[in-house]
């Protein structure tokens, strides 16, 4: 019996990694809209791509762990 892909299980291993991918998105989407120091095309720049390369990172690590707990033997919840 396989597991299907992404089931509850999976879901809440994943949540650590979700809920901060979800903080850094609300954050950039506030300082585009509200920057409280002006704009600055220099610094802005950088903040932006802070922000976006941390959660591009977080996406990929993310990936990475669904995939690694997927395939693992030891986490299917199967019994030999």
């Amino acid at each position: 019996m396989s597991r299907r892909a992404f089931d509850t299980e999976l879901a809440l291993d994943l949540a650590v990694n979700f809920i901060p991918f979800v903080i850094i998105l609300f954050f950039t989407g506030l300082f585009a809209v509200f920057n409280p120091w002006g704009f600055s095309p220099l610094q802005s720049t950088i903040q932006f791509a802070i922000l976006i390369s941390i959660a591009v990172s977080l996406a990929v690590v993310t990936a990475i762990a669904a995939r690694a707990i997927e395939s693992d033997d030891h986490t299917r919840g199967e019994t030999p």
